[in-house]
Order: C-alpha cells, then structure tokens, then sequence
C-alpha cells in the first residue's frame, strides 16, 4: 500500500499569528485573560478573517497569543488597527515590552490558558 500526502496551495493555508510576551510584574492570570477577554469581544471578533484565539503560557511570566486569521492580509490589516483599539492598548500595559522582545524562543511546552 503506497501513502500520498497531498499539499494545498500557499493561498489556501490559514494565516496563524504568534505572539509571544511577557506578563509585568504584579498582574494575575485572571486581570490578562479579563483583558484579553475584552481584546476578543470588542475588537477581534470584528475584524474581516478572524477564526480563532488561544492565550498560552509557558510559565509564571512567560505567554502568547495564537491568532488564527482566513490569511496573512486579513492579520496584517487587523494589527494595523491595533493602535486606535482601547481595549488593545489595555492588554499590552499589562506586558513588560522590554522583557517581551526575548519572549518565545526556542523550544518549549505551553498550556492553553483561554481559547475564544
């Protein structure tokens, strides 16, 4: 018995935008996903290609955001909205931006915190 595999064409693939941060000093688990609960419903539930969502982290410091779009155009043209988005800006004051620009590196294992 022979096995095929079967590869769809690049315009085909589900666009999935990973983005790695860490969590500031001080914030619980439940202040980010309440904030992230806020980001999902009063922005990325409106925008043109969202699928879906997971926040996942890594450790007590460590996480990600795993956003599923219909393509890459459909991520891009959302993230460029980011700026003008309360809800979003929000989220990130409760990241440590400096911290975060190492965030997600290499090898590792993550648990699923939330998935919308």
């Amino acid at each position: 018995m022979l096995a095929s595999s079967t590869t769809s064409n690049a315009k085909d693939f589900v666009a999935v935008e990973w983005a790695p941060f860490v969590k500031s000093k001080g914030i619980t688990d439940k202040q980010l996903i309440a904030a992230a609960d806020r980001v999902n419903l009063d922005f990325l539930t409106k925008q043109q290609g969202f699928i879906k969502r997971e926040l996942i982290k890594k450790n007590d410091s460590e996480y990600a955001d795993v956003i599923h779009w219909n393509t890459k155009k459909d991520a891009v043209a959302a993230g460029e909205k980011v700026i003008n988005c309360g809800e979003c800006i929000e989220y990130f004051q409760l990241m440590d931006t400096q911290a975060s620009a190492n965030a997600g590196k290499g090898f590792s294992h993550y648990v699923i915190l939330k998935q919308w």
